[in-house]
């Protein structure tokens, strides 16, 4: 039987044989099947893998739906918006740049925070988001004997995770063991230049005075770290009752 060489195939060649553009036509069509099954499978393994990462980030019910969109902006908090967006869209782990959200309780500090991990969480960074005493609530359950992950484990992913977000710094009871694993989780960021971002409703002298023994060395790390953004207005919580 004669051969012709098509592609990386002999196929067979003659006067019995089916026309080539037809041949051609169903190899185009099996190509075409091959790479929208490859498509469908990546996909399925990026829907998979950004679902594990949310599960792992923390990241509370509520605040899922925390989006930029979702964001009202009006003239006291568009900066604000603007630079927590321009963080999202040129984020690089590699840098270690943050931001330290500032203002009065219910101004959007933290829906913006979840903005932001919302985002990075969609292109597949790791994340944690949590207030320090979830976190720390987090750590005291390795305590137990039944405890699915160490102690180790879960400072190692506070301290290496692309961005952690501490939200609402300073409403935390502070004792000398919350003392040190908030400086050693910051620290370790600090010097591994690992994205940090924090929000709080409380003067930063005060956080220092909460912090007796590490304050004033929590704080200028923070500062060193965290662009600040301030957001000021009236709470949006409380802002339909006024009406």
């Amino acid at each position: 039987m004669t051969t012709v060489r098509l592609g990386d195939q002999d196929v067979p060649f003659g006067p019995w044989v089916c026309d080539c553009s037809e041949w051609q036509l169903r190899q185009e069509e099996r190509r075409l099947r091959r790479q929208l099954q490859r498509e469908q499978e990546e996909h399925e393994r990026r829907r998979k893998r950004i679902e594990a990462l949310f599960q792992a980030s923390g990241l509370p019910a509520r605040w899922r739906r925390r989006t930029f969109r979702d964001f009202e902006v009006n003239d006291q908090n568009r900066e604000a918006y603007e630079r927590a967006l321009r963080f999202a869209e040129a984020f690089d782990p590699r840098e270690g740049e943050g931001l330290l959200f500032v203002g009065p309780v219910g101004t959007g500090k933290t829906h913006l925070a979840a903005a932001i991990a919302l985002e990075l969480l969609a292109q597949e960074h790791t994340v944690v988001f949590g207030t320090i005493g979830s976190l720390l609530a987090e750590l005291r359950s390795t305590f137990d004997e039944s405890a699915r992950e160490t102690e180790a484990a879960v400072l190692r992913r506070l301290k290496r995770c692309d961005l952690l977000v501490l939200d609402d710094l300073g409403k935390e009871k502070v004792t000398e063991w919350v003392e040190q694993v908030v400086f050693e989780v910051v620290n370790a960021r600090y010097e591994e230049q690992r994205s940090l971002i924090v929000t709080t409703n409380m003067p930063l002298r005060e956080v220092r005075a909460r912090y007796p023994n590490v304050g004033e060395a929590l704080v200028d790390r923070i500062l060193e770290m965290c662009d600040g953004v301030r957001l000021e207005g009236a709470s949006w919580r409380r802002r339909g009752l006024a009406q």
